[in-house]
């Protein structure tokens, strides 16, 4: 018999998009699957989409609420799976993606495998889709190579052993922002990583959508510092170079988001101390093709 998985979506007041993300686990093509849908206080009437008997509906009061983080972390302790899957409310999974990575993870015997994705970008009444493919570095052994990137993939891409999560602590609760990025840090630590070259993964990218923290920026910048006091013994161990390179993640990602988010000067001051490493990217780059 096939190993369970555990399915895990944390939700809050999107009703309508969590029905899509629901629906789309119980079209997976692996067979054997448990959801868990983890409600942190909603109050649009999301539980009543979640009485099918199929669904281990938990639901956190207003007073117990603690960040997204907890909410997976609750899942993740509730769920009987060998493995974990997590999908936000507003993304959702095509058919075979579970199905998929079961089998590239007992091929590698490794603890993560993530998956290309397709952003569904809305804009007014307009939806247009995009697919993005995993940079092929993130394959193999990430315990050093992770430092450099913001990120190997989002949640939702996600597919990860149980007791791996376990045994490293799960999600940091702590956290608001890159709390995938964090994550996988402690995880490529044990393991390498590998992933399905394919676009399985749904995502939905609406800037104007209030609950997006991917819209936020202050908050972003406190988050990464964070996690560079949290893991700076591994930090500290880079040569001089590679420390270079750390601070380009960071300014890279500020420069995007501080855009977003409208903040010229911030977006001005990061795009110029970015832009040395980014003219040697593209020096590289041309060399390669060469």
């Amino acid at each position: 018999m096939e190993k369970l998985v555990s399915a895990i979506i944390t939700t809050h007041n999107r009703k309508e998009l969590l029905k899509r993300a629901i629906d789309s686990v119980f079209e997976q093509t692996y067979p054997n699957l448990e959801l868990i849908v983890v409600d942190d206080a909603s109050d649009d009437g999301t539980k009543d989409i979640c009485v099918d008997k199929r669904i281990n509906y938990i639901f956190i009061p207003k007073e117990e609420s603690r960040g997204g983080n907890y909410a997976r972390n609750l899942g993740i302790k509730a769920s009987q799976g060998n493995y974990c899957a997590f999908l936000d409310d507003d993304d959702y999974w095509l058919p075979s993606k579970i199905e998929k990575q079961v089998s590239l993870m007992e091929k590698m015997d490794c603890e993560l495998v993530h998956c290309g994705r397709r952003f569904e970008i809305v804009f007014n009444d307009e939806v247009e889709y995009k697919n993005t493919l995993p940079d092929p570095n993130h394959w193999g052994d990430m315990h050093k190579k992770i430092l450099f990137t913001s990120q190997t993939a989002p949640t939702s891409c996600f597919f990860i052993k149980r007791q791996a999560l376990l045994d490293i602590g799960m999600f940091d609760e702590d956290l608001k922002f890159w709390q995938d990025y964090e994550l996988t840090i402690r995880l490529a630590q044990r393991k390498p990583f590998y992933f399905v070259n394919e676009p399985l993964t749904v995502m939905r990218v609406n800037r104007f959508d209030s609950q997006r923290l991917s819209n936020k920026y202050f908050e972003w910048k406190k988050s990464a510092a964070y996690i560079y006091n949290k893991h700076s013994n591994l930090y500290n161990k880079l040569n001089l170079f590679e420390k270079y390179k750390v601070k380009n993640v960071y300014w890279k990602s500020a420069k995007i988001r501080s855009k977003k988010c409208g903040l010229l000067s911030h977006f001005l001051f990061y795009s110029f101390m970015y832009l040395p490493y980014s003219i040697i990217g593209k020096i590289n780059k041309s060399l390669h093709k060469q």
